[in-house]
């Protein structure tokens, strides 16, 4: 009878397991579906982001296009009429809302731009839409002006820099959407043209080549007057390249930093540093720097030659013989060019309120060029190619410690092609070059900002060293060699850097605040969100 009433439990108990069954497969059923809403989301969400990015990179593109053929920076005329960078965001001189360029949406609505056909270059170069398997996804920008900057530089004209807030919308539409939103900061820095005593452009073997018994060290030409002669500082004295670090002398003395992107040295086996070793003394403080990409070192332009240059070399002991009228002359008011003067081997140029175009000279013997200082802007003198032999001396004449002069060189013939003889633009290896003069109780003959040498081409100079001089070398194209016993003040930018003799090169600190160019473009500040 007991186990009469027992009959059935089996059945029971199946259909409770069955039930437990189908509750498990259920869950297991809605955990899945949830797990692919929660891939497909993902996917929606990163094919929208990858838009949004997509965008920020096309509107980066357009606002630093470097050949002027989609975004234009506003001219010196156009800063002053139009915009008001005192403040962030720059904002419109005629309405005082910020500066914007829009692409938002298809109707490109919204943006507060001074120039209208900027305007339409952005509608259309910032928005756009891609594929991505059977879905539609678009973009859309605009970009905010944070900030501008405008200064002096070696290139033409005003150099104007300029930081974006660009934001870029993102959007897959279909059976469903997702938008996400990303902003990213794309800014033009301002880098010191002077930031290291040498630095080598070249991204090849020995771009910079230290020899001999020679060395680097810092000084700070600030209080000081006259010929002072500053004392080192005992470090700061840094070296740089895109390319290959060769330090190979006798006894080399480096008392600052060494400084690389470790990448560029193409088919240089022995990597981006060369003989580190007994024969070469680092303080202990150096540092091997590696830099996150080569420093690209701006072409400077050199100003139009009016009339055209001398091809050969001329003697300059007469104001005649470097094609320039005597002093107050009616002549020299005609033709736009320097003032010049002769006292008996002396030959001095002015060129205030003209551009100084002078032949391709040669000073031999004692002859000697004084070049005269302007203030606050320095002076510029245009030189086809220079020599200076036994000696002969260049030499600037200042009164002041905000004078200055800045000396172009061409190295072209009157048809714009590259002289090749004499192969040297500037040989100053037989003479010397005196540096600043005129300013004993105001201004330091060792403040090398007041002497700078400017040259875009790719050829030959040689110099050396003097006592008393200081001057500054901006030459990014050129092979440079740094020749003699008598150390060079100020820095020097070249292709190529070469110290083959026992000169020390000792680096101007002030440099670094001086003269400036522009820098690379990075973005950063990248942030996203989804709506």
């Amino acid at each position: 009878m007991q186990t009469k009433s027992e009959r059935g439990i089996a059945l029971v108990l199946a259909l409770f397991l069955v039930a437990a069954l189908s509750v498990l497969g259920a869950s297991l059923m809605f955990l899945s579906q949830t797990e692919t809403y929660s891939s497909m989301n993902y996917r929606m969400m990163s094919q929208a982001r990858y838009a949004g990015e997509a965008g920020i990179q096309k509107a980066a593109n357009f606002l630093l296009d470097s050949s002027g053929t989609q975004y234009i920076l506003p001219t010196e005329a156009q800063l002053a009429a139009d915009y008001n960078y005192d403040v962030s965001p720059v904002t419109r001189k005629s309405n005082n809302s910020p500066v914007i360029l829009s692409a938002i949406n298809d109707a490109c609505t919204g943006s507060n731009y001074p120039d209208a056909a900027m305007q339409t270059a952005f509608c259309n170069a910032a928005k756009g839409s891609l594929t991505a398997y059977n879905a539609s996804i678009s973009y859309h920008t605009s970009a905010k002006l944070l900030a501008m900057q405008s200064f002096d530089s070696y290139e033409s004209g005003k150099v104007v820099i300029q930081t974006w807030e660009i934001t870029g919308d993102g959007t897959l539409t279909g059976s469903r959407s997702a938008t996400v939103e990303v902003v990213a900061t794309v800014e033009t820095p301002k880098m010191p043209a002077y930031g290291y005593a040498a630095y080598g452009t070249s991204p090849g073997c020995a771009s910079l080549t230290f020899q001999g018994n020679t060395g680097t060290d810092s000084y700070d030409p600030n209080g000081l007057t006259g010929n002072t002669v500053p004392a080192p500082i005992g470090d700061g004295g840094d070296l740089g390249s895109n390319g290959n670090l060769k330090l190979t002398g006798n006894t080399i003395d480096i008392k600052g930093n060494l400084t690389t992107p470790r990448t560029g040295v193409g088919a240089c086996s022995e990597g981006h540093l060369t003989a580190i070793d007994g024969n070469v003394n680092l303080l202990d403080s150096s540092k091997d720097v590696q830099l996150p990409a080569t420093m690209q070192f701006p072409t400077p332009t050199i100003p139009a030659f009016s009339p055209l240059p001398a091809v050969t070399k001329v003697d300059a002991t007469t104001c005649a013989g470097l094609g320039l009228p005597i002093t107050g002359t009616a002549a020299q008011v005609a033709l736009g060019t320097a003032q010049c003067n002769v006292t008996g081997s002396t030959v001095t140029i002015n060129s205030t309120g003209f551009l100084g175009t002078l032949p391709g000279v040669e000073l031999k013997g004692s002859d000697s060029i004084v070049l005269i200082a302007g203030g606050p802007d320095p002076l510029s003198y245009n030189f086809n190619s220079l020599s200076l032999t036994a000696n002969a001396t260049l030499g600037v004449s200042a009164t002041g410690p905000t004078q200055g002069a800045i000396l172009n060189f061409s190295g072209q013939d009157n048809t714009g092609t590259a002289i090749t003889s004499p192969k040297q633009v500037i040989d100053l290896e037989g003479g010397g070059f005196v540096g600043v003069t005129g300013c004993p109780a105001t201004c330091s003959a060792y403040d090398a900002s007041m002497v700078q040498f400017v040259y875009g081409g790719t050829g030959l100079v040689t110099l050396t060293g003097h006592s008393g001089a200081a001057a500054a070398f901006y030459m990014p194209n050129a092979n440079v060699t740094l020749q003699g016993n008598t150390a060079l003040y100020g820095a020097v930018v070249a292709g190529t850097f070469t110290d083959a003799g026992n000169a020390n090169l000792y680096y101007d600190a002030q440099l670094a605040g001086s003269v400036y160019v522009k820098g690379n473009p990075i973005i950063g500040t990248f942030t996203w969100k989804r709506y």
